[in-house]
């Protein structure tokens, strides 16, 4: 098959050789080295061979002394369709334009995917990367992914994972953090657990520590509630310190206010939408319409954007972004307070539970209106953990002198 293919890319023609003569002229092809295939004698006079073109031109400089005759047939090969297609310029152009496209296409980047976890500021890694030379149009050999890795993993601290993944002329970037972890104490620390709200204490759990309070305590905001500081358990023991910690369950409770506008405004489609287009080259955005957009005030904005192309892997640097306006009319609708007020309450429990570590057990609220507003004030009482670690600088208490035996 591949031999094939090689006589097909140099050319073939198939000849009729006529005369008196015949063995004469196969006496000269092998003489001269001239290699005929599929031969075929159909008449004492006549017969048919195959000869790539090189052969054939060589032919015609030792046929004078067979008394034959060298007759076409048929011709088949690279050169001669190159040679019926010489004249169509156009179609040369296109071709030749077609294969500069699947350069460009190929040794370019043309679409950039991301997958950048919240905990990280994406606008600024884009920004970053940019700076670095990863951006639409960049060529793909010049996009060195490991130092890129590098450099971005040193300006971004907080980044646990990056990686630029090329696939054709498609690159996907991908980031994985997690924000700053709050300051942790040192494990070996003498630390002590205190109140971060103000509270009635329902239970106490030690796990290493001293408890200085008990369930029925009062407690207000930075209360000592564990201490680090744990006296002797026997008689001739002694004070040591600790790390202490534990949890400390409070009744505690919440008092917000909020207010909320009876008077709102509706929106009422009209049934009117409007239609932009605009193509997008690369970076370059060219509008197909005149003006600039339209105020979205009275209308609702959805923007479409539909890529060319090939494959998953390869795309066109050619996008049709589509703006669909949907315009409306405003109308304005007031709502009494026994209206709102469920929603209004719903809001505001669900603020407080939250911001805390336990849960809410009742609550009372009044709703008013005020000036055209709902005004809710509420009160919750709750039940949570309330106690965080700190440092402790207790100090071991110094032992008392022991009196002398002899003192009087």
């Amino acid at each position: 098959m591949v031999g094939r293919l090689l006589l097909l890319a140099r050319g073939q023609v198939r000849v009729r050789v006529t005369g008196a003569s015949l063995p004469r002229f196969l006496n000269a092809c092998a003489r001269h080295g001239i290699t005929l295939r599929r031969m075929k004698r159909t008449a004492w006079n006549e017969m048919y061979a195959t000869l790539s073109v090189a052969d054939f031109r060589a032919l015609w400089r030792h046929m004078g002394r067979t008394g034959c005759r060298v007759h076409i047939v048929r011709r088949r090969g690279a050169p001669f369709v190159a040679a019926r297609l010489r004249p169509r310029y156009a179609l040369w152009g296109g071709f030749f334009a077609l294969m500069l496209l699947c350069w460009i296409l190929h040794a370019h980047i043309w679409s950039i995917e991301t997958n950048i976890s919240a905990a990280l500021p994406e606008g600024e890694i884009m920004r970053q990367l940019d700076a670095l030379g990863v951006h639409i149009g960049a060529r793909r050999s010049a996009i060195d992914t490991g130092r890129i890795r590098w450099k971005m993993l040193q300006l971004q601290p907080d980044m646990t994972f990056f990686s630029l993944n090329i696939q054709g002329n498609r690159l996907t970037v991908e980031a994985y953090g997690e924000a700053p972890p709050s300051e942790l104490l040192d494990q070996s620390a003498v630390t002590k657990v205190v109140a971060a709200r103000d509270g009635v204490v329902r239970r106490i759990l030690a796990q290493e520590g001293q408890p200085v309070v008990k369930a029925g305590d009062a407690v207000s905001v930075g209360d000592t509630l564990i201490s680090g500081l744990v006296p002797p358990t026997r008689e001739e023991g002694n004070y040591h310190l600790t790390h202490g910690r534990g949890e400390v369950e409070a009744y505690t409770a919440y008092h917000t206010a909020r207010a909320r506008a009876l008077t709102t405004e509706k929106k009422t489609y009209t049934g009117k939408v409007r239609r932009q287009y605009a193509l997008v080259f690369g970076n370059k955005r060219l509008n197909l319409y005149f003006g600039s957009g339209i105020s979205s005030s009275t209308c609702d904005k959805i923007i479409e954007t539909k890529t060319l192309w090939l494959s998953d892997s390869v795309v066109f640097p050619i996008s049709l972004v589509k703006q669909t306006y949907v315009f409306y009319e405003t109308e304005t609708v007031t709502q009494t307070a026994d209206e709102v007020r469920v929603d209004m309450i719903s809001r505001a429990l669900g603020d407080i539970a939250a911001g805390m570590d336990g849960r809410i057990t009742g609550h009372e609220e009044t709703l008013a209106e005020q000036a055209g507003a709902a005004v809710l004030r509420l009160s919750a009482d709750a039940v949570e953990q309330i106690g965080v670690e700190a440092v402790d600088d207790s100090t071991i208490p110094e032992k008392e002198p022991e009196e002398d035996a002899g003192a009087q």
